[in-house]
């Protein structure tokens, strides 16, 4: 759903102290633990819908306070929460590098914990930006094609389901990036300005969404198989020999697997071609407007099996 706050509901809320308490829980805790991590990954991901749905005011304060920045505008925090990562850094890009941007003072919150904080990148927010990007789009075009490869194996293990799911994950990340762009009012802007900010970033993103549908556009369709796979015998009841009713049994149930692997494989891609259509009408638009889906992107989940 595409909302946004006020700018006299940001006010409040940072007046509040609340936006305030939100950054210093995320910068005063920090463990090693898995489930910690995740913890911290959703209030993260919290303080920013709150920034970019008031990027004026929200927006601009959370980038003064350096011990979030430095964090969530490091390159092992892109490798690790690639599309969080792309978003942090457009943010950043798009409030920070502006030529008609003056500096900005930062803020210090009140903390005892001893931040791990990672070494500072040398590179601007806009090309770490699109780099991110740019390998968001490879990384779906790897597995779009290594998807394909396992769906059409005859013999499925444990192992080809476990990289079938990784890969689903993988895609399920360029359906964020366009769910960010299509119900977040001030995304396509953000992420506009950031590409930008360099001077070779939209050609770049043009090229990489270029290449990536180009390899949607040579995967199969499979749109034959709810009437049936080719070379399966439905086999009578009343066949009294046993064996070959066991074989033919094996061969239907081969033959199912395969229907149920293309058709999650059909989903998939479809939700994978409707969101690289967002993000291809975004880039030329440059117009910052919102975008919206026929279809509920938000609802996407890597190894559903929904109609």
């Amino acid at each position: 759903r595409r909302t946004t706050l006020s700018d006299s509901d940001a006010k409040a809320l940072l007046d509040s102290g609340l936006f305030r308490e939100l950054l210093s829980l995320y910068t005063c805790t920090q463990d090693e633990s898995d489930a910690s991590n995740v913890v911290r990954l959703q209030l993260l991901r919290t303080i920013f819908a709150l920034s970019v749905q008031a990027p004026e005011i929200l927006g601009r304060y959370v980038i003064r306070v350096p011990d979030l920045v430095k964090e969530v505008h490091a390159s092992i925090f892109m490798n690790e929460n690639l599309v969080d990562g792309i978003l942090w850094t457009a943010l950043g890009s798009s409030l920070l590098e502006s030529k008609l941007e003056a500096p900005k003072p930062r803020l210090k919150l009140r903390t005892n914990a001893k931040l791990n904080l990672p070494p500072v990148d040398t590179s601007t927010l806009a090309e770490r930006c699109n780099s991110g990007f740019e390998q968001l789009c490879k990384s779906c075009n790897s597995a779009l094609t290594s998807y394909k490869d396992i769906v059409e194996k005859e013999d499925q293990s444990e192992a080809d389901e476990n990289e079938a799911r990784l890969h689903k994950e993988t895609l399920g990340s360029i359906v964020k990036f366009s769910n960010y762009l299509s119900n977040c009012p001030h995304g396509i802007k953000i992420w506009l300005d950031s590409l930008n900010n360099n001077e070779d970033a939209p050609q770049k993103a043009k090229k990489a969404i270029a290449d990536l549908r180009s390899t949607l556009a040579r995967l199969p369709s499979y749109t034959g198989d709810e009437t049936g796979v080719k070379g399966v015998d439905h086999k009578k009841d009343d066949d009294n020999d046993n064996s070959s009713t066991d074989d033919h049994s094996e061969i239907r149930q081969k033959a199912t697997s395969l229907m149920q692997r293309r058709k999650d494989f059909r989903q998939v891609v479809s939700l994978v071609r409707s969101s690289v259509k967002v993000i291809a009408l975004a880039l030329e638009s440059q117009k910052g407007t919102g975008l919206s889906l026929k279809t509920p992107m938000s609802s996407y989940n890597a190894s559903s099996k929904t109609d």
